[in-house]
């Protein structure tokens, strides 16, 4: 990854986490968080395929996908994770979640670069805000194309570090850190504002698809996804939150989701690339 200790600053960040999960109907979502979630299912549900498959996520975290998809269309899934504090939360997911029997699910601690399983093992493997957490992105990409059968679906949600719609989401939180500092007379601490918690890189969107490729995928799309931000402050987050639940915005964000513009790609919060094993 990053840099030495960035596992224990995941291990940190997933102790901060409540347990949430939503996969119903986007005007029942009461959070941000349960938005982005469920309009994650609903695209994804128009890329991966709906017959049972072997699943492999990696960087799990709370393991949201594996739960939509083993309950949904009967995947069989391993959730692969180097935090215990990721991995029990996901366990925890899944036992107050999931509508489904606790079958063909498993949960494994093991290291992206390295991961103790077989070649060409599973139908499809996929990462949510992963691989942008890496230097080298060889190792993590290289391992998850050893994983896949001939023929199976690669696929990596990646938010790497760069200008994008969710700039504006953290802007709020750090004029508010700014504010106190200059008010406690915290002048030093002001430079590190801008830096974030954990490491992300700022590779473009070429260096995923070329190292993808050289590692046996096919890139079939790499385009941007989600063009809206959060904006928890009071008053504005509640009715930004019932703005982007209303169809017309719905429609308009799918549309952004589909369009793979190069728009898209520099405004979306991420990028999603998905691939075919050659």
């Amino acid at each position: 990854m990053g840099t030495d200790g960035e596992y224990q600053v995941f291990d940190d960040i997933w102790k901060r986490t409540d347990l949430f999960y939503h996969a119903g109907d986007v005007q029942e979502c009461r959070s941000f968080a349960e938005l982005w979630e469920t309009v994650k299912f609903q695209r994804l549900e128009e890329l991966f395929p709906h017959a049972p498959q072997r699943s492999l996520e990696v960087g799990c975290g709370s393991g949201g996908a594996s739960l939509y998809f083993h309950d949904h269309h009967g995947y069989d899934v391993t959730l692969v994770d180097m935090s215990d504090t990721a991995l029990e939360l996901a366990q925890r997911s899944f036992a107050t979640n999931s509508t489904a029997p606790q079958q063909n699910v498993s949960f494994l601690k093991a290291d992206a670069n390295c991961l103790p399983l077989q070649d060409h093992s599973f139908d499809l493997v996929m990462s949510f805000g992963l691989l942008e957490h890496f230097t080298d992105i060889e190792r993590p990409i290289a391992e998850q194309m050893r994983m896949l059968r001939p023929g199976g679906l690669f696929f990596a949600d990646i938010v790497t570090g760069r200008f994008s719609v969710d700039s504006f989401s953290r802007f709020p939180a750090r004029v508010k850190r700014a504010l106190l500092n200059t008010a406690r007379g915290r002048w030093r601490e002001l430079a590190s504002l801008g830096r974030p918690d954990l490491y992300e890189n700022s590779l473009p969107l070429s260096s995923y698809v070329n190292t993808i490729e050289r590692y046996g995928g096919q890139v079939r799309s790499a385009r941007g996804n989600r063009p809206l931000t959060s904006l928890n402050v009071p008053l504005l987050g509640p009715l930004f939150l019932r703005l982007y639940k209303t169809r017309l915005v719905q429609r308009w964000w799918q549309r952004f989701d589909l369009s793979g513009s190069p728009f898209a790609r520099w405004w979306g919060a991420g990028w999603w690339v998905m691939a075919v094993k050659r």
